[in-house]
């Protein structure tokens, strides 16, 4: 398998290519607009055959020179550019995956599913944590059910140490504070329904050390596609957040502050917006942050609740998704979404995706076997049925 990983020196890029490599001994074009930080990232693969480059993604004509000798394009770049990148690895022939289109961009890339197909490949939809892993537990929890009406989906992440520090994220920076500003969308009785940021305020119980927290509504690609995909009477889909209490100060401060503005703001002869400011600031932070040998005891988990019927009677299946960080390896928990793409690009090569097209990860992805494939990395997806059975 050759794939070309586009954003390969952030976070979840850098995690991917290395699980490409390690599992599935991969050729990887590793490409990013830095090229000096994307080179440190592949010189650091060991015995893996991995490729730096500078490639700037919206430059269609450059992208298209890439990817037309790879089999898979995996992008990990942030949402903007999914309708950017996707579109030439379709005209190119070569298979396609990414980490969500935020909701509105999954619309956008939904209408090229006709011309996905005429091109033979298949195009995954965000397929990272959330969404990706969250979508496939709601379609493994509708195969439990005889029918089923409501998958509600939580995240939280932290970890055990006490530390007054905003923890990094397990996605981008940029990503957050659009959900901090951008109006969510929920899927209720069957419609597509905006809410307000951060409302929908409940309290649920997620897996120790996180314990109970308080999450909320925010804006996400699962209530795009769900409903309409699972089917089996499913008409009410929601994506709620847990965060940290100091990261979601630390968050709330940034939007406050503006950093949430596309606006160019002119200082002394350059012009740079706020977004394009803290993301940048992020990714040399995390490139520093990649040079120190301590790492917390952190973890990322999810929570998904399939809630429907089962021989007539009421009956629901939760699926736990939990991640820590594995310090021998020096990788963190963000691998929840740094994984899915690496088996996802594998499966599509392979033939173990079949279907073609512009498609979600629960309308193409076989549920167990991606669970265990997840849990060779320690990714460990458990799953609760809950049902009564009369005796009368």
């Amino acid at each position: 398998m050759k794939a070309l990983v586009i954003g390969a020196s952030g976070q979840i890029g850098a995690m991917t290519v290395r699980d490409l490599v390690d599992f599935y001994d991969a050729e990887v074009i590793a490409a990013d607009l830095n090229l000096e930080r994307v080179k440190k990232i592949a010189s650091s693969m060991k015995g893996g055959n991995v490729k730096a480059i500078k490639l700037n993604a919206t430059d269609s004509s450059a992208l298209k020179k890439v990817a037309k000798d790879v089999d898979v394009v995996i992008n990990s770049t942030w949402y903007e550019l999914n309708i950017k990148i996707m579109p030439v690895a379709i005209d190119v022939g070569a298979h396609y995956t990414d980490l969500g289109g935020f909701y509105d961009y999954t619309f956008k890339q939904l209408k090229y599913d006709k011309k996905a197909k005429d091109a033979g490949v298949t195009c995954v939809l965000g397929i990272g944590s959330s969404p990706g892993i969250t979508n496939i537990c709601g379609a493994a929890g509708a195969k439990k059910l005889d029918s089923i009406e409501t998958v509600n989906i939580y995240c939280t992440w932290g970890t055990k140490q006490k530390t007054m520090d905003a923890a990094f994220p397990a996605y981008s920076v940029r990503t957050v504070i659009d959900e901090l500003t951008q109006k969510p969308t929920i899927v209720e009785n069957g419609k597509h329904k905006p809410v307000s940021v951060l409302s929908g305020e409940t309290e649920v119980l997620m897996p120790h050390p996180a314990g109970k927290v308080i999450a909320y509504y925010i804006k996400h690609s699962e209530t795009a596609t769900m409903a309409e995909y699972i089917g089996k009477g499913l008409k009410n889909v929601c994506f709620r957040i847990g965060f940290p209490a100091n990261d979601f100060n630390t968050f709330r401060t940034l939007v406050q502050l503006g950093f949430g503005s596309d606006k160019k703001i002119s200082v002394d002869d350059s012009a740079i917006s706020p977004k394009d400011f803290i993301t940048s600031m992020y990714l040399e932070a995390l490139a520093a942050s990649r040079k120190t040998s301590g790492m917390l005891d952190e973890f990322d988990f999810f929570r998904v609740d399939c809630v429907g019927e089962k021989g007539g009677r009421p009956a629901s299946v939760t699926y736990y998704v939990r991640t820590w960080n594995d310090p021998k390896r020096g990788i963190t928990s963000g691998r929840d979404t740094a994984v899915p793409p690496s088996i996802t690009a594998n499966w599509m090569v392979t033939g173990k995706i079949k279907k073609r097209g512009t498609l979600p990860p629960e309308a193409c992805i076989t549920p167990e076997p991606f669970f265990k494939e997840l849990g060779k990395r320690a990714v460990m997806v458990d799953e609760e049925f809950l049902f009564s059975t009369p005796f009368y």
